[in-house]
């Protein structure tokens, strides 16, 4: 009885794995499909300009910090860097069914924005030890003007906390131009949207020095 009970728990381990490859495989299939489809849409209506690909690591964990300034920023980031992250979605656009079925499916990792949101922190970590890159708008939302980063808001020094936790780099990164995507005729003239990778700031200092130098980094960039 006792054989049967752990033969019959063997092929269940066994079965585990190739349906989580499975699942991974599904995964990673719906994310490059959706970057694809996006991206040809960019071809058509926009004008984009992709500066510093050099910077970002071809392998390997990393920690993306990038400006925000609309709904775009994402899947255009997403559609021009090449490798897939798991991008940190605030929990609010989970709200409809089909956007939380969307971005299950892009592996997203959810963020409560009205506290701290330690589930999302353990995500991260985890997504980290398992070498994938981690894509972050740290302004905690859309942000323009003064109460924008590039405007000379702080960014909070948990991005930092999280590379030295993570034991990664933080890759700071620009984008401009999205927010003129809202406005149905813009596409017809194609707005430009200018996207910029900085140098990788290393972990290991001090998590408020090295956001410091993360927001310095990413308006040297916008400039």
């Amino acid at each position: 009885m006792t054989s049967r009970r752990l033969h019959g728990g063997c092929q269940e381990v066994g079965l585990a794995r190739p349906m989580r490859q499975r699942a991974s495989l599904w995964h990673r299939a719906y994310y490059w499909c959706a970057c694809a489809g996006w991206r040809l849409i960019l071809l058509a209506g926009t004008r984009c300009r992709l500066e510093g690909r050099e910077n970002l690591p071809r392998g390997g964990p990393y920690i993306l910090v990038c400006n925000h300034i609309s709904h775009f920023d994402p899947p255009t980031l997403a559609a021009l860097l090449g490798r897939k992250h798991a991008w940190v979605v605030a929990l609010d656009m989970y709200a409809h069914p089909a956007a939380a079925w969307f971005f299950r499916g892009i592996e997203s990792i959810p963020v409560d924005r009205s506290g701290p949101d330690r589930s999302a922190v353990r995500a991260i970590l985890m997504r980290l030890r398992r070498g994938e890159p981690i894509g972050l708008f740290p302004e905690a939302g859309i942000r323009s003007g003064g109460a924008s980063v590039l405007g000379g808001a702080p960014l909070e020094e948990t991005v930092g906390g999280l590379a030295n936790a993570g034991g990664v780099p933080l890759v700071p990164a620009v984008i401009l131009g999205t927010d003129k995507l809202y406005a149905p005729r813009a596409w017809l003239r194609r707005p430009g949207i200018f996207v910029a990778i900085g140098q990788p700031i290393q972990s290991g200092g001090d998590r408020v020095e090295m956001t410091r130098r993360t927001e310095t980094a990413i308006r040297a960039l916008a400039e």
